[in-house]
């Protein structure tokens, strides 16, 4: 009897395929039969779950999308209001602990870099943005509530200043990874919070 394919599994198989050529060699290199042999698939099974190019970016998008939403759930679960869980729910945003969170961070760069040239990916590049944004904006009204900014802010004008923080260091940390560890992202995070909250 034929060994029964878990739809999800395979998915899944095929995005991380999609994830290391990206990392390693680009989008232009991540075509549907490179990432079927880089997955050790079939060109067939994979067109099966991604008729189209479209099709896989997307849903790899999505991917990095529910990483990050469920990392940020489990911070939000830590019962720890004010500075330190503020630099714990940025450094969500920007990773470095392994190979794996820089390679998101490296994919997620080169993807809105590449969305801003096509306008199917437009919806999804801003959503990311929008997320990101939102999430500043809590992060300063939990700080402001909680007594660590101690003068009424903009907080439309200091989350998008934030955000526009926050992505330079995604981008640094993927340009010059040998510059950024973890510490260091932690050390440049705190130290822009202390500007705010001065």
């Amino acid at each position: 009897m034929p060994k029964k394919i878990d739809h999800a599994e395979r998915k899944d198989q095929i995005v991380d395929a999609m994830f290391r050529i990206i990392h390693h060699s680009g989008f232009e290199q991540a075509t549907l039969r490179e990432i079927a042999k880089e997955g050790e698939l079939s060109l067939g099974s994979v067109q099966y779950f991604f008729p189209k190019q479209s099709d896989i970016y997307m849903f790899a998008m999505d991917v990095i999308y529910q990483r990050f939403e469920e990392r940020m759930q489990k911070v939000a679960q830590v019962n720890q209001g004010g500075f330190e869980n503020a630099v714990r729910m940025l450094k969500q945003i920007v990773q470095a602990n392994t190979e794996e969170e820089r390679m998101e961070n490296d994919i997620w760069m080169k993807f809105s870099i590449m969305a801003t040239m096509n306008p199917g990916y437009h919806a999804t590049k801003d959503r990311f943005r929008e997320v990101n944004l939102n999430l500043a904006k809590d992060i300063l009204r939990m700080l402001y509530n909680n007594g660590y900014i101690h003068n009424p802010i903009n907080v439309e004008d200091s989350a998008n200043s934030l955000t526009i923080f926050i992505h330079g260091l995604v981008f640094e940390s993927v340009i010059y990874a040998n510059l950024y560890n973890n510490q260091v992202i932690e050390k440049e995070i705190k130290a822009y919070l202390r500007k705010i909250c001065n």
